[in-house]
Parts: structure tokens; sequence; C-alpha cells
């Protein structure tokens, strides 16, 4: 009995990691930079649907909550995303002590790239929540942002 407690705290204590908080908020923001980049790179629709995890909300103004990575392709199959840019800067990550949660917040910019109002540029504020997936990737599980900030002068 003496020779197997030992053996079961080694294995016990092996069997909880301890999180790097820093290191899991690093990749948590760096995700977040990505997705804005991926944002421009194919499309902010296209890039939604791969950051999403598969039960994905979304909260807009003007709209009932969109559940789901099902909901959004169908949301966005009936809109475009060709005449606008957007882009977004985390200021602020944090992650659960379990290492399995987050969130970032931070401002977007939305660029308009065709139209009458082509070259104006929105501001507001974002909060995303995430989680990790079962391959360890950072995928939101909420979404939402205000609009309304006024342009900074450069």
């Amino acid at each position: 009995m003496k020779r197997i407690l030992p053996i079961l705290l080694i294995l016990l204590l092996g069997c909880n990691p301890k999180i790097d908080m820093e290191e899991e908020k690093e990749k948590l923001l760096q995700t977040d930079i990505e997705f804005s980049n991926r944002s421009v790179e194919v499309g902010n629709h296209q890039a939604f649907i791969e950051y999403a995890s598969p039960d994905a909300v979304l909260l807009r103004d003007n709209s009932y909550p969109v559940v789901g990575r099902p909901a959004l392709k169908k949301l966005y199959s009936e809109l475009t995303d060709s005449n606008y840019r957007l882009t977004w800067k985390p200021s602020f990550g944090k992650v659960s002590k379990s290492g399995d949660l987050g969130y970032t917040y931070g401002i977007y910019l939305l660029e308009i790239t065709e139209g009458e109002q082509q070259g104006q540029i929105r501001q507001g504020t974002y909060c995303s929540i995430w989680e990790k997936n079962a391959k360890g990737e950072w995928r939101f599980v909420l979404d939402t942002g205000t609009s309304g900030l006024e342009a900074k002068d450069n």
C-alpha cells in the first residue's frame, strides 16, 4: 500500500498539467489576429465560417441571434461581402485557468471598397468568446460588436 500511494499521486498530478496562462493568452490573441487576416484574404463571410465553432452564436444589431455554423452559412449565402473589407485588432485577451475558454475584445475597422461610399471607414468595438476544439485550435463560440466609434485622426 505504501508503494501504491506515491504512484497514484504521480499519476494524478501528471494527468493535470499546469497551463502556461501567458502562453495560452498569446496563442488566443494570435488566433484573433489570424482570423482578421483571413477575413482580408478570403472575405469576411468565409473567415467567420472557418473560425466558428459548430455551435457559434453571432449577435448583431437589429437581428436575432444567429446560432450554429449552418445558420451562419445560410445567412452569408444571402449577403455579399465583396464591397467592404473588415479587419480588427484585439486590445485584450484572457484565458480561463483550464486553458480551454477565453475572450478577446478590441476595435474593428469596416472599409467600404465599392460604390458611392467607397473609401469611407467605420469603426466599432467587438468581443469574441473562444473555446479550444478537440484539435487544440481556438474557435469562437460567440461574437458580437457595436458600431459608432468616431474615426481617429492619424
